[in-house]
């Protein structure tokens, strides 16, 4: 289970994020938790199951094959949304004057941001795609 740990921390940022918004209501929130628990579950038994099925293969490309594409698909499962839900709440940040931030706060924080999740989503199809 220790090399879930990305997947872990990932996991535990989404949900700060997702809990932290004061722009989400409490069904959304929960929409929101539910997807990412089950997301990662599904992550971690299928992820397990590949690398039993072709632990004793001939051919060391099925696994690897078979493996890149599960990885890009939760990749993308796991990194659309979050996205989304990011442009979302930068957005609302910016339209609402009143709120904790102000409009050049967070004309700052977009790039910060999205570089942190291009290195995230790097790391993650490192770690789990290429590099198992």
């Amino acid at each position: 289970m220790q090399e879930y740990i990305l997947l872990a921390i990932l996991l535990v940022l989404f949900f700060a994020v997702i809990l932290s918004t004061r722009y989400l209501n409490k069904p959304i929130k929960s929409l929101f938790i539910i997807y990412y628990l089950v997301l990662g579950a599904l992550f971690v038994i299928v992820k397990e199951r590949i690398d039993n099925a072709y632990e004793g293969a001939t051919t060391p490309n099925v696994n690897w094959i078979v493996n890149n594409e599960w990885v890009a698909d939760i990749r993308h499962l796991l990194f659309v949304p979050m996205i989304g839900l990011l442009i979302y709440l930068l957005y609302k940040g910016y339209k609402d004057p009143k709120g904790p931030w102000k409009r050049s706060n967070i004309l700052g924080v977009t790039i910060p941001l999205a570089a942190l999740l291009a290195v995230l989503y790097f790391l993650f199809t490192y770690t789990y795609g290429y590099h198992s």
